[in-house]
């Protein structure tokens, strides 16, 4: 019995979805009925013309001497006034100005033009030494010690320089020929980076063969001189021979005794051929490396003097960047100039 009433139940609930489904296919939805309605309606309205613009009527004669006041015009036969419509602003153009804005300070935080006060007051750290015409300050640069000059005209800033090497090493450590050169480099590429590409020079140097030059001439000379020794020497020793063979002419053995008396005399002889002979070799020696040091300031030059330079640099001064090998402690600097005018008498690269 329970399962016939069950059969009957899943009977009639898949009857009744059957029924849903059809519904839902033939029958149209409320939504779908709505926007019929919609669509119908707005068919229905009629379109309405526009309105005709009524005729201007025509401006009243003017009145002559003889006639009299005309009677006033009623008010519908005055004209319709068309609305007046406000002028729409015209939107000018803003002007953009062409390149960066100007900057807040020209070099650390200092501007070209500055007194002595200002330049004072924009450094922490008290100056090393003063004049009338300059700061000298002990500071840092990307992590670098330098020395920081700051130069005035008439009371004005209008150049600065920073050296990263101190030859009498007082106030920062010297650098050594790769130290400066690996600065040199990476400063380049910082201005670079900031500046653009510089104008560059590089000066080279021949080596300096002064030394080898001194040393084969000392070596040449003590070789003329182990000449004359050594012909003296010969005379001295021909002279003594012979008086040591009359002296033992009588002797059982006289040329025995004479070789042992004169093997002294051959023997200081000797010795000085042999120093001539050290002496002409480490003449020819150097001599050789001289050559070798001439081929390689064709092959492999050494750099004198390495020079970037940023003229006219962001409209505000001219920036050098210089290393300076000639000296025994290398040089290394960076020179700002202002490119406002300066004073006659100022020279250029004065600091």
């Amino acid at each position: 019995m329970d399962e016939m009433k069950w059969a009957w139940v899943l009977f009639v609930a898949a009857t009744l979805a059957l029924l849903v489904r059809l519904a839902m296919w033939f029958l149209p939805s409320p939504a779908l009925r709505h926007s019929q309605k919609v669509s119908s309606a707005a068919d229905s309205i009629p379109v309405s013309a526009p309105a005709e613009r009524p005729a201007e009527a025509p401006l009243p004669r003017p009145m002559t001497e003889t006639e009299g006041p005309a009677a006033a015009p009623q008010e519908e036969d005055w004209p319709v006034a068309e609305p007046v419509r406000a002028p729409i602003p015209r939107m000018e153009a803003k002007t953009v100005p062409s390149g960066p804005p100007p900057e807040e300070f020209h070099l650390r935080h200092t501007r070209w033009g500055m007194s002595r006060e200002e330049v004072r007051a924009s450094e922490a750290e008290v100056p090393l030494r003063e004049s009338e015409s300059s700061l000298l300050y002990s500071t840092t640069t990307l992590e670098m010690p330098c020395l920081l000059t700051y130069s005035f005209a008439e009371g004005r800033l209008a150049r600065a320089r920073l050296s990263f090497s101190d030859p009498a090493g007082r106030d920062i450590p010297p650098l050594t020929v790769a130290q400066a050169q690996r600065r040199y480099l990476y400063l380049r590429e910082q201005l670079r980076a900031r500046y653009g590409e510089p104008v560059q020079k590089t000066v080279h140097m021949p080596r300096d063969v002064s030394g080898l030059r001194r040393s084969v001439q000392k070596q040449d000379e003590l070789s003329a001189q182990y000449d004359l020794e050594i012909a003296e020497a010969e005379e001295r020793m021909k002279r003594q021979r012979e008086i040591l063979q009359r002296r033992f002419a009588r002797w059982a053995s006289p040329a025995e005794m004479v070789e042992r008396e004169i093997y002294p005399y051959e023997r200081d002889l000797a010795e000085l051929r042999v120093w001539k002979k050290e002496a002409v070799d480490r003449a020819n020696e150097t001599r050789k490396h001289i050559a070798k040091s001439q081929e390689a300031d064709f092959s492999s030059p050494l750099v004198a003097t390495m020079t970037s330079r940023w003229p006219f640099a962001r409209g505000v001064h001219d920036i050098e960047l210089k290393l300076d090998c000639r000296p025994a402690v290398p040089r290394l600097d960076i020179r700002y100039q202002s490119t406002q005018a300066l004073p006659g008498d100022w020279e250029k690269n004065a600091l």
